[in-house]
């Protein structure tokens, strides 16, 4: 019974795969029509991704790939026309010192989530869709990667659902874990399990203590406007350059480029448009001391970037934020709070106990060469990057 009933299913799939046509666009072709239904999947997709959505990815297209090098995928169903599934993607040519031509979901270092947008009920056929695709060898790529892919329950039953229907390898090249939290706890119960009672007396002590320096104030609210969101932007690039992000060493300011710059600005314009983009905001006599600034996908949110004032580090002010940013999202609908954080975040990781695995996925095309030559190029990938950890580990 059991194997008559994956056989059915994988039927499906590949059924549901075929009736799927793929198409290559350039930020040149979206119209309003499009960008219309672009809009409408974003908030009707399996995989929550707000840095696919268009008022993310468009200012991101336009200023942070000024090559025009990325394509958009469009996934759509043959017969009704309906737009099933959209990822931005990029050709390379080379992968481990081998000369293997790949597609590759395309990740600039302000997005923080490669999941492709996809029509919920539809997943495993729209990765199907994009596996038979790569068996055409577009540009001559033997292989998809799938960069920064959340593998939750979802992507990664669909994903594996599409391998075995399509016999493909399921190849994680690379994988860490990401400090989520969902809406299954109450914040007081996180504090409780990752603070001991010293750490919350301090923190509240730190409160106090921060409040008798003025007018303290938390607030939290979504952008309403153009304008609400440019002055927002023009306080967080002042705040995050003058702090510990303001060195490229330390974790990719937003001030970095002027194209970033505008790219930012940007997208929090058309985000406050989209009743995407919420502010956590500590001042202190009316100045932002921190800030951290979510973006909102369905019932999804994604905390983006966050930044504060070092002179008020003794007061834990990006802990503060975060911990109200968390109250907020379980006292509202969202479902899943992804802290976009690295693996072994100090603050984030110490918060939250709930993890999800982010990977590297690549995806040979059909032949038996296609598959010989990525495993031997993930076998040199895994020794390189097993050689780069041990010297890091040396050098610390």
């Amino acid at each position: 019974m059991g194997q008559t009933s994956t056989k059915m299913r994988d039927s499906a799939v590949s059924e549901a795969s075929t009736s799927m046509a793929v198409a290559l666009l350039r930020l040149g072709d979206l119209d309003p029509a499009l960008i219309t239904e672009w809009q409408t999947l974003g908030k009707k997709s399996a995989l929550a991704n707000p840095y696919f959505e268009p008022w993310f990815l468009i200012p991101a297209l336009r200023h942070l790939d000024p090559e025009g090098e990325v394509r958009l995928i469009t996934v759509r169903h043959r017969g009704s026309g309906q737009l099933m599934g959209l990822v931005p993607i990029v050709f390379q040519k080379g992968y481990a010192k081998l000369p293997l031509k790949h597609v590759c979901v395309w990740v600039h270092r302000h997005c923080f989530s490669g999941a492709p947008l996809v029509r919920e009920g539809h997943v495993s056929a729209v990765f199907g869709a994009l596996f038979d695709w790569i068996d055409t060898r577009p540009a001559g790529a033997c292989f998809f990667r799938f960069a920064h892919l959340p593998l939750d329950e979802t992507c990664h039953r669909g994903l594996e659902n599409a391998c075995t229907d399509h016999d493909r390898d399921f190849r994680i090249q690379e994988h860490w874990r990401r400090a989520i939290l969902t809406d299954g706890n109450d914040i007081e119960s996180v504090l409780k399990a990752a603070m001991s009672g010293k750490k919350r007396k301090e923190l509240r002590r730190q409160e106090r203590r921060f409040a008798e320096l003025g007018r303290a104030e938390m607030m939290v609210r979504p952008l309403t406007s153009a304008e609400d969101a440019d002055t927002i932007a023009s306080r967080f690039l002042h705040l995050e350059y003058a702090g510990w992000k303001g060195s490229e060493a330390e974790g990719f300011p937003l001030a970095g480029t002027d194209a970033e710059t505008r790219f930012f600005r940007e997208l929090m314009a058309g985000g406050a448009k989209a009743g995407a983009i919420e502010l956590v905001s500590l001042d202190l006599d009316d100045a932002p001391v921190a800030m951290l600034i979510t973006l909102k996908s369905g019932t999804h949110r994604a905390a983006f970037k966050t930044a504060y004032d070092e002179r008020y580090g003794a007061y834990s002010p990006g802990v503060r934020v975060l911990i109200e940013a968390s109250r907020e999202m379980l006292a509202g609908d969202a479902t899943v709070f992804d802290s976009c954080a690295r693996a072994g975040h100090p603050v984030v990781d110490g918060l939250w106990s709930e993890r999800v695995a982010m990977a590297q996925v690549n995806i040979p095309a059909g032949g038996k060469g296609d598959r010989l030559l990525l495993g031997t190029a993930a076998q040199i990938e895994k020794l390189k990057i097993g050689a780069l950890k041990r010297l890091a580990r040396e050098e610390v």
